[in-house]
């Protein structure tokens, strides 16, 4: 391979590359989140309720989020089965962070349980966790991603200082921050488009 052969390769590579990390856009990741904003909003403002009516035990609020995660991860394939092409090395970072974090909380609570903490106790916890799998997915996608780590982080400090509405701060953390991101990359999704409509993408 000479020079130019090798330059171009790499011009096809970056190009490639640069394109894989706006997976989530093209995949119609943005719409996804702005649907799951709702339902993880609703959720946590819903175990909030349920923690205020004085349920101790962790079935009621098993029950609730065994309600929501199905539609979520149905959403999922829903929306997606309209869009063509494979999954990319992107997309499959998205579903490991954020598997590995429902598996971490359903975990956190069992031991939760399993240790004879009260409910309250656990939702600091869980804005951390969530902290963390935003941090990831800046490791992956782009510092952007990092702010987002650094609210739920902030946040997990408030839902200590005020246990009672501590669910009701992530409802809001989830909501917010989910939405704004859902818009920000269907927005990218569509003007990316308009822009390139007569050349193939990666998708």
């Amino acid at each position: 391979m000479n020079r130019q052969e090798a330059a171009e390769a790499l011009a096809l590579l970056r190009k490639v590359v640069g394109q894989a990390r706006d997976d989530t856009t093209l995949q119609n990741w943005g719409v996804i989140w702005m649907l799951h904003a709702v339902t993880n909003g609703a959720g946590f403002a819903l175990t909030s309720v349920l923690m205020w009516q004085g349920y101790e035990t962790p079935w009621p609020y098993a029950l609730l989020w065994s309600a929501i995660l199905p539609v979520n991860i149905l959403s999922i394939f829903f929306l997606k089965s309209r869009t063509a092409g494979a999954r990319t090395f992107i997309e499959t970072q998205i579903w490991v962070i954020w598997l590995t974090f429902i598996a971490t909380v359903i975990l956190t609570g069992l031991l939760n349980h399993v240790s004879g903490f009260r409910v309250f106790t656990l939702g600091p916890i869980l804005a951390v966790l969530s902290a963390f799998a935003f941090s990831m997915m800046g490791g992956v996608m782009g510092r952007r991603w990092f702010w987002v780590a650094g609210l739920f982080a902030l946040g997990s400090v408030s839902m200590a200082a005020w246990p009672r509405w501590q669910f009701i701060i992530l409802a809001g953390l989830w909501s917010g921050c989910q939405f704004t991101a859902g818009i920000l990359l269907h927005t990218a999704k569509l003007r990316r488009v308009r822009s390139e409509p007569e050349h193939p993408r990666l998708v």
